[in-house]
């Protein structure tokens, strides 16, 4: 089993990332998996990649996605998917932790890099 935990507490703004487990020893993930929580009120800050798509399932709680230039209300259940070189980011509107899976595959051969934009 391998076992990964974020190398900061702290993502883009407000985003935790949390420990997450690889529970079938020998198997090669196809991309990156991990989770995140976001607190009440918490901010995901604007940020773009290049080099990979990352997709978003809700899992728990409520927000808004910002998506390039759209603003898109999220709830349980809701897949979010950015391609390389569009902004995204994200504000918690709800009570409680919103919380949601990541999955970051490799789009091609440029090189992974982000960049924070600083806003919401």
């Amino acid at each position: 089993m391998s076992e990964t935990s974020a190398p900061k507490p702290r993502l883009h703004g407000d985003l935790e990332r949390q420990p997450t487990r690889v529970v079938t020893p020998g198997t090669r993930l196809p991309q990156h998996v991990s989770w995140y929580r976001l607190a009440p009120g918490g901010t995901c800050t604007l940020h773009v990649h290049t080099g990979k798509i990352e997709t978003w399932l809700v899992v728990d709680g409520t927000g808004e996605a910002r998506i390039g230039e759209r603003t898109i209300a999220i709830g349980p259940g809701d897949v979010v998917v950015t391609e390389p070189g569009t902004p995204h980011g994200m504000v918690n509107t709800g009570p409680g932790a919103l919380r949601f899976v990541n999955i970051v595959a490799v789009s091609g051969p440029e090189a992974i890099s982000t960049r924070e934009l600083g806003e919401r």
